[in-house]
């Protein structure tokens, strides 16, 4: 007998199941796109050996979680003669604290880790395919997924969050088409459901497809669980514990079925299963031991981290915007700022002249800083400049991003 896939999402805040009235504590988690971090790849077709090594660098460079390595997956979109287009994503834990508290409520482990729009997508697919390249919409959990298609292969995809600028997303996404398979004219843009489209009206004609049901999506989920390739984005921890959890549940039904054996052969002179009681609370214990020494590394680990981050100041927002005030030459005035301790600096400005600028990118290539381990070094790894060009007054305006070099892992 065929064990039915179950398919848990996340519904008004809460965890829902799928059928309803499966047994078994075992799920497919189905997530909103928002939760992934995720970029459609073109990957030379000699990498595709181990196209996660190959992919992984780019999803972690995305991450809001520096000090994380992501678990990436990569699902083949197309090959064509010389590279594969393929979907890497990760499901950054440090994002996903209330999911698995919800996990733990319902008591279920989760199997492997999907996008939701994949199972919409599928199921408007006949609706939606056609020649050329197209914007699609499709509405998610008070979200917009916007999806680029040229032809049947996906070629870029990103989730839009309430609020946002829908014209400055989509074009984005537009621009990472292009990078991955080259410019092409939009033959369309297609509505899935009562999903909003104001402003898009400008990249092309707007053509609306019902929205397929729950039902409908949630099968499609469980299709693509059986599949082979298909994403998953379980990260390694929850791995773990669904490998322990399996094991513990083995290891009960052969103790289970010893003990049985045991008593028959022995009830005659003992009467009890005295012993498998014994070896039932050893596995108990041991298994609770484990779990409180792995927890009380887990917190000293973060702690450590935590505090190695906000105790070196070499690289705080005060040290940084004195080092680029103090280059900051004559004629050059920045208008605005933007820093991120993670990444480096961001900031914009206007110059007299163009010379000032580049003289001004010279400068802050050249900064040195001296590190814990007394070596000197550049501060910033790349600087970018975006610029000059005339603005209003005949003031050169540019911008410019100044990247910090990324530590090592430890």
């Amino acid at each position: 007998m065929v064990e039915t896939v179950q398919i848990a999402v996340i519904k008004d805040g809460q965890l829902a199941t799928f059928p309803p009235d499966a047994k078994g504590r075992e799920v497919v988690l189905a997530l909103p796109f928002r939760r992934f971090v995720a970029r459609v790849l073109a990957i030379p077709s000699e990498a595709m050996d181990d196209p996660v090594a190959f992919a992984a660098p780019a999803v972690k460079e995305m991450s809001p979680f520096p000090d994380e390595n992501p678990t990436v997956s990569v699902e083949t979109l197309a090959e064509a003669e010389d590279k594969s287009y393929v979907l890497a994503a990760a499901l950054p834990e440090g994002a996903a604290d209330d999911i698995a508290e919800m996990l733990d409520g319902a008591k279920k482990n989760v199997t492997r880790v999907d996008a939701l729009v994949f199972g919409t997508l599928r199921m408007v697919w006949s609706e939606i395919s056609s020649p050329g390249r197209r914007i699609v919409l499709v509405g998610e959990d008070g979200d917009t997924v916007a999806s680029v298609f040229d032809g049947q292969t996906l070629i870029s995809i990103r989730a839009l969050s309430p609020g946002s600028n829908m014209r400055r997303e989509i074009m984005l996404c537009l621009l990472e088409a292009e990078e991955i398979h080259g410019p092409a004219g939009i033959s369309e843009v297609v509505a899935v459901g009562d999903v909003a489209v104001e402003g898009v009206e400008m990249f092309a004609p707007v053509r609306r497809v019902a929205a397929p049901s729950e039902e409908d999506v949630v099968g499609a989920m469980a299709d693509r669980a059986g599949e082979k390739g298909s994403l998953d984005a379980l990260p390694e921890s929850w791995r773990d514990v669904l490998v322990e959890t399996r094991f513990k549940k083995k290891l009960h039904r052969y103790l289970a079925v010893a003990g049985v054996v045991w008593a028959l052969a022995m009830g005659v002179l003992f009467g009890v299963p005295v012993v498998y009681g014994f070896m039932t609370d050893h596995v108990k214990g041991l298994s609770k031991e484990h779990s409180r020494r792995y927890k009380e590394v887990s917190e000293m680990r973060d702690k450590v981290r935590l505090v190695r981050k906000y105790s070196d100041h070499s690289k705080g927002l005060l040290e940084i915007m004195k080092a680029v005030s103090d280059r900051l030459p004559e004629g050059v005035e920045l208008t605005s700022w933007n820093f991120r301790r993670e990444d480096g600096a961001k900031f914009s400005g206007e110059a007299d002249e163009a010379a000032a600028v580049y003289k001004f990118k010279e400068k802050l290539s050249d900064i040195a800083f001296t590190g814990d381990g007394g070596d000197e070094d550049r501060l910033f790894a790349e600087v970018t400049l975006t610029g000059p060009s005339v603005g209003k007054g005949g003031k050169q305006r540019f911008d410019m991003e100044c990247k910090f070099l990324k530590e090592d892992a430890e």
